[in-house]
């Protein structure tokens, strides 16, 4: 059986994001318990230095600035209004209560089960899952999930030294969901022009900017109701 080694190579984040999880998570068994505050808060600080960087210099990609503007504003606004945020959150909360029945329990089903949870929520609900995969379905680009890769990691050091391995197995659901948002970028890019592609990694690029000053400054842009925005430029471009 021959392996197509171009189609590996455009799966690589996928693969990474998949394998932090799980290196995080043995790491977090053996010698988690070991690492200092300190030393997670600096990685993090690092990672979120770097994601800024990142953001910055796709969001200058974009030929037409106004435009760029526009699809922010619309996209943030539609958010708003369905208030993506706050959905994302009662979600996350409606998950906790239904496999955490007993949350101050720390018997290993309950550990297995607050951490097979809690991780998933954290890896899946925020921005950076959706933006990576479809950037990686439409550009090849893995940048933004490799950078999820290390901060995923780096958080399942931390929750599988509490709550044990059921965090390693929210990486297969975590593989599964990026891996939907992949594919059905990766099916529409041939309708797309490179003005599209270009302008939905100058929006998403501000948004994985918005994602770095949370990060850093422990600010609450409000990220998921802009997430609307990146898919306008598509929008745009299919019926043009």
């Amino acid at each position: 059986m021959i392996i197509n080694s171009e189609r590996c190579g455009k799966d690589m984040g996928l693969i990474t994001n998949f394998l932090g999880i799980i290196i995080g998570g043995i790491l977090g068994l053996t010698i988690g318990k070991k690492f200092k505050e300190d030393i997670k808060n600096i990685i993090v600080d690092c990672a979120g230095i770097f994601i800024m960087v990142i953001g910055i210099k796709s969001a200058l990609v974009a030929q037409k600035d106004i435009m760029i503007l526009i699809y922010l504003i619309i996209g943030a606004v539609i958010g708003q209004l369905i208030n993506i945020d706050k959905r994302i959150k009662d979600f996350s909360q409606y998950l906790e209560d239904k496999f955490v029945k007993e949350k101050n329990s720390l018997s290993n089903e309950k550990s297995f089960a607050k951490g097979f949870s809690t991780a998933t929520i954290l890896y899946c609900v925020g921005a950076m899952a959706i933006l990576g995969s479809i950037n990686s379905g439409l550009t090849n680009d893995n940048t933004i999930l490799n950078i999820k890769a290390i901060l995923d990691g780096v958080i399942s050091i931390v929750l599988t030294s509490i709550y044990g391995i059921g965090v390693i197995f929210s990486a297969f659901l975590v593989f599964l969901y990026q891996g939907i948002f992949y594919l059905f970028a990766s099916q529409i890019k041939d309708y797309l022009n490179p003005q599209a592609i270009s302008e939905l990694n100058a929006v998403g690029g501000i948004l994985v900017l918005a994602i770095g000053i949370n990060m850093i400054f422990k600010k609450d842009i409000k990220t998921a109701n802009m997430l609307p925005a990146i898919f306008i430029p598509l929008i745009v471009s299919i019926f043009s």
